[in-house]
């Protein structure tokens, strides 16, 4: 790309999170191209208002020399081969998280990344919500260890492909990723042992009936860490339809106690008495494309995530899943050591 020249971006996916890329990455001074999608009306209905052209095949818009970026906004079983395709191309992708269903498909995007030069990010744009730094910040003031408690619970999703075991993975997938990313820099490294168990509270609900594999809806996981801090995540993605999503943090220290109201307003007690922070209304998808946007136009600091750290928060994912399944401790270890088999026999 020439310096100073308008970056194109294609858009591959016309959901909610489609809609809303093409929208940021217009704002932000970069010319939408295509938005793509096999449903080409909802393709239109998105492009049209950006004078973008839509379509239903991405291909003619790779080989397309003024598209730079592309956005994948897909469901994440479609992630990999949407990515693998744009990188193999010579384009740079911001892909949405999580990274992958699976290991396979998330060392596959990194080594198409590595292979083609190109910058490959995860879209874990809470990394941008206003309430992350001052969380991070307060944490810091509370020592070490830290017990977390987070809950996270909502209604039956709209989008009822989230729900798909083989589309989009639930909530352990989907969801706590967020989590898993922010505890590994708070606690400064990997799990230690991850128990969970797990279930899926919309069995009998009639908005899912029709998805053949359903994904666990709703989990206790339990992750300890090397430094003594544990956290507890308690989620559910099951509850009826309407329910009024909640999303709540609480981190206890020897030195104090953080409350976080996702995302607006944050609460440190400790020995200066009471701090508290509220939301400014920032837009973190808006805020993490612009700065996508400078990272590639202008080589400014990296602080878009990164495939390691989709394929860091997918391990724990994974563990999680398996902790349910077998109803007992999980170590990332284990989870790597399959990973690597499974590589070695796919290569005999």
């Amino acid at each position: 790309m020439t310096p100073g020249a308008t970056m194109g971006v294609v858009v591959v996916g016309a959901g909610d999170m489609g809609a809303r890329h093409a929208t940021h990455w217009q704002a932000v001074g970069a010319c939408v191209v295509a938005v793509v999608d096999r449903d080409v009306e909802r393709a239109s209905a998105i492009a049209g208002p950006l004078g973008a052209a839509h379509g239903g095949d991405l291909g003619p818009y790779l080989r397309h020399e003024g598209v730079h970026v592309v956005s994948v906004c897909t469901p994440t079983h479609l992630h990999a081969p949407f990515t693998i395709a744009a990188l193999e191309a010579g384009k740079h992708v911001l892909c949405e998280k999580p990274a992958a269903l699976t290991l396979a498909d998330a060392h596959a995007m990194r080594a198409a990344a590595v292979a083609s030069g190109c910058e490959l990010r995860i879209g874990f744009m809470r990394r941008f919500d206003p309430a992350y730094e001052p969380m991070g910040t307060f944490i810091g003031r509370i020592g070490r260890p830290v017990l977390a408690q987070v809950t996270i619970t909502a209604g039956v999703r709209p989008k009822r492909l989230m729900h798909d075991a083989l589309a989009n993975g639930g909530p352990i997938i989907d969801m706590c990723c967020h989590v898993f990313t922010q505890w590994r820099t708070l606690f400064d490294g990997r799990p230690e042992l991850v128990s969970a168990r797990g279930y899926t509270f919309s069995d009998n609900k009639p908005e899912v009936a029709a998805i053949d594999q359903r994904a666990l809806d709703s989990a206790l996981v339990t992750i300890e860490y090397a430094d003594g801090s544990v956290g507890q995540i308690q989620v559910s993605w099951g509850l009826p339809a309407g329910i009024e999503a909640v999303e709540r943090h609480s981190y206890v220290g020897p030195d104090g106690h953080v409350v976080v109201d996702w995302p607006k307003r944050v609460t440190l007690r400790d020995a200066s008495g009471v701090t508290r922070w509220s939301s400014s209304g920032v837009d973190p998808w808006r805020e993490e494309i612009a700065w996508f946007h400078r990272e590639l136009r202008d080589g400014a600091e990296r602080r878009v995530a990164t495939i390691d750290d989709g394929v860091e928060a997918l391990l724990t994912s994974l563990a999680v899943l398996r902790s349910v399944r077998e109803r007992r401790g999980v170590t990332l270890d284990e989870i790597l050591r399959e990973d690597a088999r499974e590589v070695e026999a796919t290569i005999r």
